[in-house]
């Protein structure tokens, strides 16, 4: 089973000087998941609704969708190179 990504490395470096931090984007997935679960009896109910016309399984795999797109970002790497500085982000 895949997981979403929990940290991004930024590094960003200058013509004299440069920096690098770490985000911790399993901070961000915790208040998702909060929401999520808060809004999950309304999702249900929906899609429950709407299951007779076809469009109750369209939002079940856009859910689902969404989701795997997310873990997808898992290993992107982008490398932007100016004439002085350069940053670095790497999803990991």
């Amino acid at each position: 089973m895949n997981w979403p990504p929990m940290w991004a490395y930024v590094k960003i470096k200058g013509k004299h000087h440069g920096f690098r931090f770490w985000i911790p984007l399993f901070l961000g997935f915790l208040i998702m998941l909060a929401f999520f679960i808060a809004f999950l009896p309304l999702t249900l109910l929906i899609i429950l609704i709407l299951w007779p016309t076809g469009w109750g399984r369209w939002m079940v795999m856009a859910i689902k969708t969404g989701y795997v797109m997310l873990c997808s970002i898992r290993g992107m790497k982008v490398d932007v190179q100016g004439r002085h500085e350069t940053i670095y982000v790497s999803i990991v």
